[in-house]
């Protein structure tokens, strides 16, 4: 009943009911505008990275795993990966404690377009830690002794 009263007395005119339902649609399809995508990464090239893990945040909206990578002059370049968030990675059979500080990991990301030391986990390569495979070619989880 109110609703009805508050509809009929404040939107007299067509217009006015109009243009609150554009401004109910325009505030409805914000958040999907909002999400970025993958567009930053070349998905026609794949780097096999090499290094020192220093930080693994399990967090949303996306977790990022944080290496040390020595370059062709030997000179060690902190990379940043961006994965799914951990809801999908979770479900994947991956934890929190997949990598901890100081493992060697070596892993295949889909690399920055910008060439910045940033990139997108490929889940379809192999990740090894510390000479052991603990994420399959299919981005599933094996277990961690």
């Amino acid at each position: 009943m109110f609703v009805r009263r508050f509809w009929t007395v404040c939107m007299r005119t067509k217009l006015a009911r109009c243009m609150f339902c554009v401004a109910g649609l325009f505030m409805t399809c914000a958040a999907i505008v909002a999400h970025h995508g993958t567009g930053t990464y070349d998905s026609t090239k794949s780097v096999t990275l090499s290094g020192i893990v220093t930080e693994f945040a399990f967090t949303n909206p996306h977790a990022a795993l944080f290496v040390d990578v020595k370059d062709e002059t030997g000179k060690v370049v902190s990379w940043a990966i961006e994965m799914n968030s951990p809801g999908v990675l979770a479900r994947a059979g991956w934890s929190k404690k997949m990598f901890k500080y100081g493992d060697q990991i070596m892993l295949t990301v889909r690399p920055s377009k910008a060439g910045t030391p940033v990139g997108l986990i490929n889940r379809q390569k192999p990740v090894v830690v510390n000479g052991k495979e603990v994420l399959k070619a299919d981005g599933t989880a094996n277990a961690i002794d």
